[in-house]
């Protein structure tokens, strides 16, 4: 009888030892801080980026999960441990030092709080540091932690307190520690004692039995883990502003009163409760800030943290905006069980009305979370449209023509196309065979097009004056030249001697001038092109008149 009382009891002990135990695991996939950050930490409407982790040894962050039953227990059932030493030695039990002495370094933001307890504190080591970045869906967030250290109780109040904090930056936070780039502000330790007069850190020197004991559990039996103590499950909360981009920092270390020897051998940790990073609240957001009549549409996007339940969402308007200038939106939307967000449209009509910008305020009414946007509607102006001159190139002389074309109004970015092959683009290089006409087409970010005016290529080289020809029939430059003259088919001509008299003309000369009987001399020529260059003004086309004049020898 007495065995098998003794067998029982025996039996009773292993099982709450058990029951009791924390269990470690670092490995594959938890010896990924991204996957821990993502996969285990965060809760409902907080999203985390750039998840970071420094430490001396890789072994100071893991997933550990522990039974609730026993005493005493961390109340927490599973979540993240980070330590200044290795997490692999916390299930050993019996209060057992680990041998988390790395020769790390230290962090100064720890550093500086824990002058604060301990003004002889000179150095903090093995330093863990995890980072990351989130947004919010709510105007709080808070996560839940228990705080534990194998310096419990025969350090309390000395130099060697080991230190840890949370460190928050972002919008609406100005705090005394060093926030990274892109917080200016500074950074506040959210990992304070709740419900004291003035903001305190989490040591053990200012929880234990003899301070703050309502916080403080007792592990110097060591049936659950290798800390002496630790303390109560803690929730840290925060005011945030919703939406905004913030950045969290959970570090740890080792802490002491000498350079040379910062107590690297007794360790601390914290347990981090799995989904306990969250944020509370219904938020509103919307992917433009801006709705262009006809054109660009708002999609509002409403999210909540908690996909539980069935929840009803009042909305109320308000702005100069008028109802019948937009699409109507229903006043309550409702989220089935399980759904976390619910989306609907906003488009306004085109009223052909110069009206400035009008404004859709929509409101979560009831909501402590992101619960107002304000939408801007704006006119739609017709797109104008103007475009190069008419050009002349040169094929002989490799020439090329640059086209252009300009739009205002209408909304950008447009997209061009020019016909007969000369490309996309606002500006286009040609370079044709022939005479080409050349037109834009437009079409911008709305789907609306414009085309514009006929842009003309001539192919047309440059008429080059002559200065001298021998008609002497020695089929030698019998002729007077004008050489390019097959590029202008109707190019006149008129001939004056010395004393201005005409003596000679042609509508269409064709370089077949030998000077007639004239005898040696000068003579005065007016060349009149009639050049095919052109300006389009609709269906009609102005010839543009210029001359090529000067002087030529004749000798015989």
């Amino acid at each position: 009888m007495i065995k098998k009382s003794l067998l029982l009891a025996f039996t009773l002990i292993i099982f709450s030892n058990i029951s009791a135990q924390i269990n470690i695991n670092n490995s594959a996939p938890y010896n990924n801080t991204t996957y821990l950050v993502n996969n285990v930490l965060s809760g409902n409407g907080v999203t985390a980026s750039n998840i970071t982790f420094t430490s001396a040894n890789s072994n100071q962050i893991g997933f550990f999960n522990s039974g609730l039953l026993g005493t005493p227990n961390l109340g927490i059932d599973s979540g993240i441990v980070i330590s200044s030493g290795d997490v692999n030695d916390i299930p050993i039990g019996g209060n057992q030092p680990d041998q988390g002495q790395y020769a790390g370094v230290g962090d100064t933001n720890l550093m500086a709080i824990a002058q604060t307890i301990r003004p002889n504190i000179v150095a903090t080591a093995d330093a863990a540091i995890l980072e990351f970045d989130f947004t919010v869906t709510g105007d709080t967030f808070e996560f839940q932690f228990v705080f534990a250290s194998e310096e419990y109780l025969t350090y309390v109040d000395t130099d060697f307190n080991d230190i840890f904090a949370f460190f928050l930056s972002g919008p609406g936070i100005t705090g005394p520690y060093a926030s990274p780039t892109g917080f200016p502000n500074g950074a506040v330790n959210v990992a304070l004692i709740p419900g004291v007069s003035s903001p305190t850190p989490i040591t053990i020197s200012t929880i234990h039995p003899g301070l703050n004991n309502q916080f403080y559990i007792n592990n110097s039996s060591g049936t659950n883990n290798d800390f002496n103590g630790f303390t109560t499950v803690i929730t840290a909360k925060y005011p945030v502003i919703c939406s905004g981009d913030y950045h969290f920092k959970f570090a740890i270390a080792d802490a002491g009163g000498s350079l040379a020897f910062p107590d690297d051998y007794l360790d601390t940790g914290v347990f981090i409760k799995a989904g306990s990073l969250s944020s509370s609240g219904v938020s509103i957001s919307s992917n433009t800030t801006t709705i262009i009549e006809g054109c660009q549409d708002a999609t509002v996007t409403i999210q909540r943290s908690d996909l539980t339940f069935n929840d009803t969402i009042n909305l109320a308007f308000s702005g100069n905006a008028i109802p019948s200038e937009y699409t109507s939106i229903s006043s309550q939307h409702i989220f089935s069980p399980g759904a976390t967000t619910l989306s609907f449209n906003v488009s306004a009509f085109v009223d052909n009305i110069t009206e400035g910008i009008d404004t859709i305020n929509i409101e979560i009414q009831g909501n402590t979370g992101c619960n107002m946007i304000t939408l801007l509607i704006e006119d739609y102006t017709e797109m104008s449209i103007t475009e190069s001159d008419s050009l002349n190139i040169c094929t002989k002389l490799g020439e090329t023509a640059l086209l252009w074309a300009n739009v205002t109004n209408g909304r950008s970015p447009y997209s061009y196309f020019w016909d007969n092959g000369a490309g996309t683009g606002d500006t286009v290089t040609v370079a044709p065979e022939e005479t080409t006409f050349y037109t834009p087409n437009v079409q911008d970010v709305c789907g609306n097009s414009i085309t514009g005016e006929v842009v003309p290529v001539l192919v047309q080289c440059a008429l080059i004056k002559t200065n001298i020809f021998t008609p002497n029939g020695d089929g030698i430059n019998d002729f007077f030249t004008l050489f390019n003259l097959d590029d202008y088919p109707t190019a006149a001509v008129k001939i004056y001697n010395r004393w201005g008299k005409l003596v000679y003309e042609n509508d269409a000369y064709e370089n077949n001038w030998d000077g007639d009987n004239l005898e040696t001399g000068a003579y005065f020529y007016i060349v009149t092109p009639n050049s095919n260059k052109f300006e389009y003004d609709g269906d009609a086309t102005e010839e543009l008149k210029y001359t090529v004049k000067g002087y030529v020898q004749l000798i015989r």
